[in-house]
């Protein structure tokens, strides 16, 4: 018996030790891969180790031929500027992501590194990559004779693609300052000019239905001067078959300037849209730009709410309101939003979309363009409905609700409305239409069925209008039940939401109906009708007040 015990004991004891080894070794292999790299175009070499600040690499070049694992982190000395294409080979983990950034140096002191991709597709390049943050960096990528071919005629600031099998979980892109992308020769396009630059500031798609990416957050970045659009996030598509990019977070970034849409999230599902400003989306203030965009456009996409943002001065041709939301959508919500001199309008909704809606948002000024003045090829328009889907038959939309929205048109401008004879299903009630000067009825100008004369399952009634007249006698659907008085903004005319703060309580205080499904419309929003908050986020009690904002 006691050998017994003895050589039990020696065995449990060769266990620990063994135990001890691996747990040992796994440390080591953790200390091993969790690496820390330095980068300095100015005091650097590529011969270094890049353990260290005084031993960092000098080169996009030399990353790039490195592989990153778990945990790893790339930091490029602030002030510096690195010239060239930075990609980033490898993956992180849920626990250890890839993290690439600025380090203070403490004699530069700008604040963020600087990556000039003059001539280079992409700046910053990711392929089937995951569980990778890069923050606190200054991107631009302005023309130049094409190194990379792409370069020709595309231009990214990021770019991020997969196409691998699989998920690809977690990019988060924060704090970047992108500006000046463009492409080094402008292409035919469909935008102001016969030609446009194809610059992206932030490009993210997946190339088949099999290569997933999911998890995708862009926050607090600052966006300015692209060929055309600011952020772009696209999932699959191959005839019928549609995979969505999954969990696209967009929150408090900043665009300005933008040659075409500030944000276009494409079959992409689950999005948020909140706290962004958008301003001179469409700008012309480049030659090269695109000149045509709307402040943001989902298309083909599922489970989208865009709310709390700024949509200023979207200018183009077509299309170029502060939100709109093109066609074969689900389940979009734009709500809380201010929108201001958007040239092309307030309310598009597209051909079969399915349960979208416009409430709680203060319009200003919107829709004032005039077909056929400075290539203008659609008027503008406060209040649009289409059944346009592209190259398939016109259809919808469906069910689309309009409801507490304070809109305002000032005197110099025309208010148009237009509503196609396509459309299935629509409410539009508890508004307020502040209208200075004319109404035009634009009619169902795409003639998608001439026969046709009404529109089914209408609920239009309760809105507040200052005077008579607003809404045209020959516009198809009329409010069954208006009301008229002046609700007495704080101050008509000005640009901000506090402007217009309803001071004749007595006309619009609880004056609101509930908002109720549309008849034949099983579903409603994915959101809920009921909203708990106005424009500004004072409670709602018992019935709402007309117009986005509660009176107090």
């Amino acid at each position: 018996m006691l050998i017994q015990n003895i050589l039990k004991n020696e065995i449990m004891n060769k266990l620990l030790i063994l135990l001890a080894l691996f747990v040992l070794a796994s440390c080591a292999k953790e200390e091993q891969i969790k690496q820390r790299f330095y980068l300095s175009s100015e005091t650097g070499d590529d011969k270094n180790s890049g353990s260290s600040p005084e031993n960092a690499w000098k080169s996009l070049d030399k990353v790039n031929s490195y592989v990153f694992q778990p945990g790893d982190e790339l930091l490029l000395e602030e002030g510096s500027t690195y010239e060239g294409k930075l990609v980033i080979n490898g993956n992180g983990t849920s626990d250890q992501p890839i993290i690439i950034a600025t380090y203070s140096s403490g004699s530069n002191g700008s604040g963020k590194a600087i990556i000039d991709a003059k001539g280079y597709l992409a700046a910053i390049y990711i392929k089937n990559g995951s569980h990778i943050q890069i923050e606190n960096l200054e991107i631009t990528s302005d023309a130049g004779t094409p190194i990379d071919e792409e370069a020709k005629t595309l231009r990214y600031g990021i770019m991020v693609e997969a196409d691998a099998p699989g998920f690809h979980p977690d990019i988060s892109l924060k704090n970047l300052y992108i500006h000046d992308i463009f492409a080094s020769e402008n292409v035919k396009k469909d935008g102001q000019n016969p030609t446009s630059n194809m610059g992206y500031g932030i490009f993210i798609r997946m190339n088949n239905g099999n290569a997933r990416i999911k998890n995708v957050t862009i926050a607090d970045c600052k966006i300015e001067r692209t060929g055309h659009t600011g952020i772009r996030a696209f999932g699959h598509a191959n005839g019928g078959e549609r995979s969505y990019l999954d969990s696209l977070t967009i929150i408090d970034n900043v665009l300005e300037n933008i040659g075409g849409p500030g944000m276009v999230p494409g079959l992409c599902r689950n999005v948020l849209v909140r706290g962004n400003v958008t301003n001179y989306s469409g700008s012309g203030i480049d030659p090269r730009m695109h000149n045509r965009g709307s402040g943001i456009w989902p298309w083909t996409s599922e489970n989208v709410l865009i709310e709390k943002n700024k949509f200023m001065n979207a200018w183009g041709k077509m299309d170029s309101y502060g939100a709109h939301i093109d066609y074969n959508c689900k389940n979009v919500v734009v709500q809380y939003n201010l929108s201001v001199n958007n040239s092309g309008g307030f309310v598009e909704i597209l051909g079969n979309n399915q349960n979208c809606c416009y409430r709680y948002n203060v319009s200003i000024n919107d829709g004032y363009r005039q077909k056929g003045v400075n290539g203008v090829v659609h008027d503008g328009k406060v209040l649009w409905t289409s059944g346009y889907v592209g190259k398939d038959p016109r259809k919808g939309p469906f069910n689309s609700y309009i409801y507490n929205n304070t809109i305002f048109v000032k005197e110099e401008y025309d208010t148009r409305f237009s509503f196609a004879t396509t459309t299935d299903g629509i409410l539009i009630a508890n508004n307020i239409f502040y209208v200075l000067g004319k109404s035009v009825d634009v009619g169902d100008n795409e003639q998608a069925n001439p026969a046709e004369t009404s529109i089914q399952n209408v609920v239009f009634k309760n809105n507040l209008y200052q005077r008579a007249g607003i809404i045209p006698e020959s516009v198809i659907i009329h409010d069954v039940e208006p009301l008229f008085g002046d609700p007495q903004f704080k101050n008509p005319g000005g640009l901000s939401a506090e402007d217009y703060i309803p001071q004749n309580t007595d006309l619009v205080k609880e004056k609101g109906i509930k908002i109720e499904p549309i008849p034949g419309d099983p579903l409603g929003l994915y959101i809920g009708l009921d909203v708990e908050h106005d424009y500004f986020g004072n409670k709602i009690e018992g019935l709402p007040d007309l117009g986005a904002i509660q009176s107090k």
